[in-house]
């Protein structure tokens, strides 16, 4: 039996395995994942509202972390909570901390941050009026666009050669200690 039949397409096969596994890694701090957080979520002069209109809510001044393989968001709920009389607002004012959190997956090119819930809120009564009327609020999901980082990022790097990013497909997300790992394949196209 001649090896070198069937040795020279498996080595290629295998080839082909090795080099898809390996994969492209981006990692990254704290920081960063911070930043894609108010990029994602906070865009609305800074804030992000549950509920909006005369009896409105929102959170602001976020603070970032990775606890627990979760996306921590520590922010500051304000608003007022109550029945919509006209333009007013018959109800209770509401500022407290609150902490919220979701576990990352990957969604094509985005990071998703499922099993969103409320770990804390720093007022036991505004916990009752969180509970009771802006929990139903919270989104099932919050979805941060990495493909739109990383193409913000390019036209920065220097160098001749002008690089565009036609594709990213995120494999796999990790909170690895206190850094969130993304492991994705993509198509890069220099010019």
């Amino acid at each position: 039996m001649d090896v070198r039949r069937w040795l020279l397409p498996l080595m290629a096969v295998l080839a082909g395995v090795s080099a898809r596994a390996l994969g492209a890694e981006i990692v990254l701090e704290p920081s960063a994942v911070h930043k894609l957080v108010v990029e994602g979520l906070f865009k609305d002069g800074g804030r992000y509202y549950l509920q909006k209109g005369s009896c409105s809510a929102y959170l602001q001044n976020p603070k970032t972390t990775l606890d627990g393989g979760r996306v921590v968001i520590r922010s500051q709920l304000r608003g007022r909570l109550g029945a919509p009389i006209g333009r007013d607002c018959f109800g209770v004012d509401l500022a407290t901390w609150t902490v919220v959190s979701g576990l990352p997956g990957a969604q094509g090119s985005i990071v998703r941050l499922d099993d969103i819930r409320i770990d804390d809120v720093g007022d036991p009564n505004a916990r009752l009026l969180v509970d009771a009327g802006l929990l139903p609020s919270l989104p099932g999901a919050i979805e941060l666009d990495v493909m739109q980082s990383v193409r913000a990022m390019l036209p920065g790097m220097s160098g001749q050669i002008q690089a565009q990013v036609q594709a990213l497909d995120i494999e796999a997300v990790r909170v690895e200690g206190n850094r969130l790992s993304i492991h994705f394949d993509f198509r890069l196209v220099g010019r």
